[in-house]
């Protein structure tokens, strides 16, 4: 189901596997995931790249992307990560009195492949935290 970019100088299908976890054993409760999901689908739009699979449970994110080669994977954790925090915390301030300023790790782990994403997670010790359903 991977979406097959063109311009007049190339032609490409990038698509990565992406997982973050909560910081600190932060554990989303349901209606805050509902928001993170709808914020993420939100900065896609805004950043034209395509979600094909998501998943949000309550000490992870996982996302399969489409995007373009002009996209710059960095900007875009930044918005996804950094701005659903922000937003986050203003919609349920008791949530950042809760949990504190950083919602999500600092570390995020991609690979165009999700054997290789597997692997990765579970080198790094997360293993443990990651279950997709």
């Amino acid at each position: 189901m991977s979406v097959i970019q063109t311009n007049k100088y190339h032609v490409s299908s990038l698509q990565y596997h992406i997982v973050f976890f909560t910081a600190n054993d932060i554990t989303l409760n349901d209606i805050e995931i509902d928001f993170v999901m709808k914020y993420f689908t939100s900065v896609s739009r805004r950043h034209e790249f395509k979600i094909l699979k998501m998943e949000v449970l309550a000490r992870f994110a996982y996302l399969v992307i489409n995007c373009k080669t002009t996209h710059y994977i960095p900007n875009m954790m930044k918005a996804l990560k950094g701005g659903s925090a922000r937003f986050m915390y203003k919609e349920f301030p008791d949530s950042r009195n809760k949990n504190g300023d950083s919602l999500w790790d600092s570390k995020y782990f991609i690979s165009s492949d999700q054997c290789q994403l597997e692997k990765l997670i579970q080198n790094y010790g997360y293993n443990n935290l990651f279950e997709l359903q």
